[in-house]
């Protein structure tokens, strides 16, 4: 049984390790310092993240597919693989328009710009650059995963329904006990002010303009590798956002240990060979997410284009990547016969057909039998008819020669006849 992190299909997780590799491009387009580039990014992500869950709450699934997930700007911009000055140059150019789109009004834009720019010591005109370009590559890398993992109308409204859970405060919060004071080594008290630093990394920050050492540590390779800073709800006021009324739809047969145990999905059953590949998400702390096959597959494809690091500043390469793949025994190889639920029915697999018993080669098969036996009988009969034809006229030539030739009577005369004959003449 393979397990893979519940976070692969959170949004805001998603674009928080995948938007860290251009932290310095965005900081020299919006003219800001690192430290205050990586804050204002987590801040602009966690602003658009709410927009964007506001705006599939008005409009749903289809509209958030077709308007901005197939908007010109999108697609223009997943002409390029990689992050440099052309792929920046190409944002900076679309970024109003996909800012708009998001927000849904250019006022909660700049609104949002004035409350990052407060916090990091910026100008609104600064942190307005950043946001706005960060709106399209948002739009861009949501609209490949979506696509990449095959995602219909339907299951974009789920996926979106399942984003507040990871949103919540409840998620960030640290559940592992803490060691007594006496029983802490060094070790142990670096590891748990770490720790403890981490959780409030952004707020802290927030609240200092210059570089000082918290600033500092946001840019180590261990706190961009860690937890995303935890969401401020605040945004959903801005945004418009009402995280009641999306509930994400559980079904109750997964929560019943008999039925795990029957689909392979207990860990009672890892022993068994036919499931020790399987893919199932792991347990997270207050997070709960059906075992469907659509979601396991964007959560795998998520985890492949993250380890790409697709966003990294470099040229463009000569040949673009190529779609991650997803071996569907992977996502859900049992044949066990299992009774269908209303959010999960059993994977049917068809058995591959061999050829000679395809129908459509068959039939490809009969017609190229068929129009090759009509052009043989054809040539024989036009062979026949000829044959015939030239017996005929053969015949035809030889009489006509026969007509034409003409008869030849031999007369025999006498010779004492003549002579006599001649005689008398002369006298």
């Amino acid at each position: 049984m393979t397990t893979i992190s519940p976070t692969r299909v959170s949004m805001y997780d998603f674009l928080y390790h995948d938007t860290q590799p251009m932290v310095s491009l965005l900081a020299d387009a919006a003219q800001l310092s690192l430290p205050q580039a990586r804050l204002a990014i987590d801040a602009s992500l966690q602003a658009i993240v709410s927009a964007l869950l506001a705006y599939q709450q008005r409009h749903q699934g289809q509209t958030v597919s077709k308007k901005l997930f197939g908007r010109s700007a999108v697609k223009e911009l997943r002409q390029y693989n990689s992050m440099n000055f052309a792929t920046i140059s190409a944002t900076l150019y679309h970024r109003h328009d996909a800012a708009d789109a998001i927000f849904s009004d250019s006022a909660r834009v700049i609104k949002a710009s004035e409350l990052i720019a407060e916090k990091i010591d910026a100008t609104t005109q600064q942190v307005q650059t950043l946001l706005t370009s960060l709106c399209v590559i948002v739009l861009r890398e949501l609209a490949i995963l979506a696509e990449y993992s095959q995602l219909d109308n339907d299951e974009i409204n789920k996926w979106f329904a399942l984003q507040p859970q990871f949103l919540s405060s409840a998620r960030f919060t640290v559940s592992e006990p803490k060691k007594s004071p006496s029983a802490l080594t060094d070790k142990d008290e670096k590891d748990l002010i770490s720790t403890d630093t981490s959780v409030d990394t952004a707020i802290e920050n927030s609240e200092t303009h210059s570089e000082s050492p918290q600033e500092r540590r946001l840019l180590s390779t261990e706190q961009l590798s860690s937890t995303p800073p935890p969401f401020d709800p605040h945004w959903h006021e801005l945004t418009g956002f009402k995280p009641e009324n999306q509930e994400p739809v559980q079904d109750m047969q997964l929560a019943t240990g008999n039925y795990l145990k029957a689909i392979g999905r207990s860990p009672d059953n890892v022993q068994q060979g036919r499931h020790n590949d399987m893919l199932v998400f792991a347990d997270m702390y207050a997070i709960a997410l059906p075992h469907q096959r659509w979601l396991l597959q964007l959560a795998k494809i998520s985890d492949i284009y993250l380890s790409r690091n697709r966003l990294r500043v470099t040229s463009e390469p000569i040949n673009p990547p190529k779609p991650p793949l997803v071996s569907l025994g992977l996502i859900g190889a049992n044949n066990d016969n299992t009774p269908a639920t209303t959010s999960e029915k059993p994977i049917e697999y068809e058995a591959s057909t061999p050829l000679w018993k395809n129908p459509v080669i068959l039939i490809i098969i009969l017609v190229i039998s068929v129009l090759g036996a009509l052009a043989t009988l054809k040539y024989q009969t036009k062979r026949s008819d000829g044959a015939s034809l030239a017996t005929e006229e053969v015949l035809e030539k030889e009489a006509s020669e026969e007509h034409q030739q003409q008869d030849v009577a031999i007369v025999r005369v006498d010779d004492d006849d003549s002579s006599t004959e001649a005689v008398e003449d002369t006298k």
